[in-house]
């Protein structure tokens, strides 16, 4: 049994004191992590070498990047294209409007790669012209919510960003890996529209059907929306990017597009890259101080024992499974990119000893960590878009937790069937 450091409840209590105390989680990992250098007589070498290493990694480049587009679009107004397009399209089929809902969300995750940026800025959008069409408006807010979860998972991503650093895998093999397993989601979403619809009774009267010629428009009019999730995907499927460079062409195409479209101003510009910078320093000092904090639970012999612990019940399907409850209730309560940093030695930990993948673990927790976003109390994703729309937060609770199936579902394949996530990093040559 691996030895454990005395002092270990010492850190421990201090961090969820700090965190009970409403601190921000970078600086409640900060202060477990001067406690263990203080007591266990440690270099402040090692503290300030941790932190900026962090700070200079090349693929975290990419972070601010990513932020930045999923700001800016927003911002632009770029979005409404896009529901519109899927609405003339579908929008007339039995939950049509739902379903276009959750392709619109699909496609700009290939753009922004964060939920929240979906919920707050097309999900205002998808609310308010479901709503206008006749739609249950709690059921609205529950699919823009549960649809905006997509955005972390299909490329870009910046989750994947993060857990890729993290774990020391290549970001292009991630974002590779979580073509599949988005996919599936939305896919799976669009299944459960029409059998919570027809079985609840839940208003959602069909769109007049749009011509052949509206169509069409539509899809001319969308096209400088589809342009850039078409160019990022190509790319990173295929290698011509870098995740980095794949950012910055995001970032660029953005912009030049406002431009194109006469919706370009620098007060615009000005307000998203506020945004981002705020959003990004807050994500960098999380990586920055996740990264001492981990050492000091590995040195400290925690996630020794974790993994003795875990490995002990023997069986690799109710390990994972345990694995998946335990990060499914840190989501409950914890922010998704808080929890993928103070769990990565454990995930690395155990995908060795269960010769898994890291790129397929960090699809599994990052997909696991995502269901966070519409799970009690919290909710953050479903928080954001009634809060965005007018909408009740707890009225609407009852359809998005109805979600949490077909996105417990996409989790389960996704971690047992490996060749959803591995196929696409093989086939492309990245693993």
């Amino acid at each position: 049994m691996t030895n454990l450091d005395p002092y270990l409840a010492v850190y421990f209590i201090t961090f969820v004191v700090l965190i009970l105390l409403e601190v921000p989680i970078a600086y409640a990992m900060l202060a477990s992590a001067f406690e263990f250098i203080v007591f266990n007589h440690q270099s402040f070498v090692m503290f300030a070498q941790k932190t900026a290493n962090s700070l200079a990694d090349f693929n975290m480049l990419a972070l601010p990047a990513f932020l930045f587009v999923g700001c800016f679009m927003n911002e632009v107004g770029l979005t409404d294209r896009l529901f519109g397009m899927f609405e003339k399209w579908i929008g007339h089929l039995p939950g049509g409007l739902a379903h276009a809902n959750v392709l619109s969300s699909m496609v700009f995750a290939g753009m922004s790669g964060s939920a929240l940026a979906d919920a707050g800025g097309l999900g205002t959008i998808e609310v308010s012209a479901m709503s206008k069409a006749g739609y249950d408006p709690d059921f609205s807010v529950a699919v823009t919510a549960a649809s905006a979860g997509i955005g972390p998972i299909i490329p870009p991503s910046i989750n994947f960003v993060v857990r890729a650093f993290l774990s020391q895998t290549s970001t292009l093999a991630m974002f590779q890996a979580g073509m599949g397993p988005g996919v599936l989601m939305g896919v799976a979403m669009m299944i459960w529209i029409p059998i919570a619809v027809k079985t609840q009774h839940i208003a959602c009267p069909r769109a007049p059907k749009a011509s052949w010629g509206e169509r069409f428009h539509s899809l001319y009019t969308s096209l400088p929306a589809l342009g850039g999730p078409a160019i990022l995907v190509l790319g990173i499927m295929t290698g011509i990017f870098t995740p980095t460079e794949c950012s910055v062409v995001a970032a660029m195409y953005c912009v030049i597009l406002a431009i194109c479209l006469k919706r370009f101003s620098f007060k615009m510009l000005t307000k998203a890259l506020k945004d981002t910078l705020a959003s990004a320093g807050m994500s960098m000092c999380l990586c920055a101080t996740g990264l001492v904090f981990n050492w000091v639970i590995v040195t400290s012999g925690l996630i020794g024992f974790m993994t003795t612990l875990l490995m002990s019940l023997g069986n690799k399907i109710i390990i994972l499974l345990v694995l998946n409850a335990m990060l499914l209730f840190l989501g409950c309560f914890i922010g998704s990119m808080q929890i993928l940093i103070m769990v990565a030695p454990l995930l690395m930990n155990l995908a060795t000893a269960l010769g898994m993948s890291y790129v397929q673990m960090g699809v599994m927790a990052v997909l696991n960590v995502t269901l966070g976003l519409i799970t009690p109390p919290m909710a953050p994703a479903l928080f954001v878009t009634a809060k965005a729309t007018g909408n009740k937060f707890e009225t609407a609770l009852k359809y998005t937790v109805q979600f949490l199936i077909p996105m417990f579902i996409t989790l389960m394949i996704t971690t047992f069937w490996e060749p959803l996530t591995m196929f696409l990093p093989r086939l492309l040559g990245s693993m």
